[in-house]
């Protein structure tokens, strides 16, 4: 299996150029204007000389693949972010989100293809590369982001050895815990509380896939059955039997209603049919949520 790093490269470079319409659609719909996706140079990254241009405020996008991530590079400079993307409402957000997931789909190859993507405001691209740590031999591709025929430069890099820290806040610095703790002023001992029962801890926030625990990676890596549902009915027995070669199944619903998503048998989503690339997809309009189910409790009779 080819490693997700410089040996990629001409895999990676073979994926975006056959998904190119796509990916630029995603970016049209997500910073509201037309975009054309075109590829630059593609080779190996050096941290030190690469990103110097790049300590620029701009959108980072984090694409995870497994335990590692490709990082796209956007920076506000270009003119092509919309004003509110530092600072997104709900219907921001989600085209933020829109946006990563259908760039895991289509900028990277089927095999590297991401599970799980961020995408957040940072006030230093470069750092925010340099926090996700890339790896061995990493490698980057220049995407040109064409508007009007002016073409504004992004920058995929891979891989990211720590993309969970990527969007990690600054420490505050020793000194000023140093300072501010000389500066408080002393407090008179309190008196010993009494006894009393200790308050339940509360569990830890997960933040992204590689902190959480062992078993719960273990568990997410199970696969389950997803169907999408284009129209179902009822048909007699009689007329099923009848069903051969040629034969023509109508149903009631329209070629314009939206299809239904299930897992194991259970409606999760509803969704639009869409093109990637040369295969079929989904994207999902609304999410169904799960149907609430309740017990009668019945009072006991007592016996005397």
């Amino acid at each position: 299996m080819t490693a997700f790093n410089i040996e990629a490269l001409s895999e990676v470079i073979a994926a975006c150029e056959a998904t190119a319409v796509e990916a630029s659609d995603a970016f049209s719909r997500a910073f509201d204007q037309k975009i054309q996706l075109k590829l630059g140079e593609g080779s190996e990254l050096s941290v030190d000389a690469d990103l110097t241009d790049w300590k620029v405020p701009g959108l980072a996008i984090v694409l995870n693949v497994e335990s590692e991530a490709a990082l796209i590079l956007i920076s506000q400079s270009s003119g092509i972010l919309p004003d509110w993307y530092t600072d997104p409402d709900p219907t921001g957000e989600s085209k933020l989100a829109t946006l990563g997931q259908e760039l895991g789909m289509t900028l990277l190859p089927e095999e590297f293809m991401a599970m799980e993507f961020q995408v957040q405001a940072t006030d230093d691209l470069a750092t925010a590369c340099q926090n996700g740590a890339p790896g061995e031999s990493p490698a980057k591709l220049s995407l040109q982001l064409e508007i009007d025929g002016t073409e504004h430069e992004a920058l995929m890099v891979w891989p990211l050895t720590k993309p969970a820290d990527v969007f990690q806040a600054e420490a505050t610095p020793p000194e000023a815990v140093t300072e501010e703790v000389k500066e408080a002023p002393a407090k008179p001992a309190a008196p010993a509380p009494s006894p009393s029962p200790q308050p339940t801890a509360t569990r830890p926030r997960i933040g992204s896939y590689s902190e959480l625990p062992s078993f719960g990676r273990s568990l997410l890596q199970i696969e389950v059955p997803i169907r999408v549902i284009l129209a179902a009915k009822k048909m007699k027995v009689n007329d099923i039997v009848n069903v051969g070669v040629g034969t023509i199944i109508q149903f009631d619903k329209s070629c314009e209603d939206t299809l239904d998503v299930e897992i194991g048998r259970q409606k999760i989503a509803e969704g639009e049919a869409v093109k990637i690339g040369d295969k079929f997809g989904v994207r999902v309009t609304s999410i169904t949520m799960p149907e609430e189910r309740y017990i009668a409790l019945k009072a006991r009779k007592r016996v005397r």
